[in-house]
């Protein structure tokens, strides 16, 4: 009986050691399905893919392009969507990049021909997996 208590408590006690380790940029970008191996070989280190994932959601979010269709300014989102298209391929946010490349393409001729919301949500929704596993990569 004793035997399977203080099993019981290695088990709990290593669960909350394993949770409470800081996480590291590889687990970062597989907590949103990012391409870390394919960054790595561009970037050459975790310090540097550390410090451009952060500029990244830094400086990138969805506001100016969501301000400028608001405005029907479909050159201005057309060119925010391609500046996420190119700077998530570079990083390695492969489902950001399929995103923007969606939606920069239904921007390229200006106004869209179809219905573009499913698309702007789906960008929204990259970005904020990016930016919710940096900031718990970050804490």
């Amino acid at each position: 009986m004793l035997t399977s208590k203080l099993k019981e408590g290695i088990i709990i006690l290593n669960n909350i050691k394993e949770n409470s380790e800081k996480m590291d940029i590889k687990k970062c970008y597989q907590a949103f399905g990012g391409d870390y191996e394919d960054v790595f070989v561009r970037l050459s280190s975790d310090e540097r893919i550390e410090r451009f994932v952060k500029k990244f959601v830094e400086l990138y979010d969805c506001g100016q392009m969501l301000a400028a269709l608001e405005q029907n300014d479909y050159r201005t989102a057309f060119l925010k969507a391609h500046d996420l298209k190119g700077t998530s391929s570079n990083l390695g946010f492969t489902a950001l990049y399929a995103s923007s490349f969606e939606l920069c393409e239904a921007l390229r001729a200006g106004q869209p021909s179809r219905d573009i919301s499913p698309l702007v949500e789906a960008v929204k929704s990259d970005c904020e997996k990016i930016a919710q596993a940096v900031k718990q990569f970050d804490t």
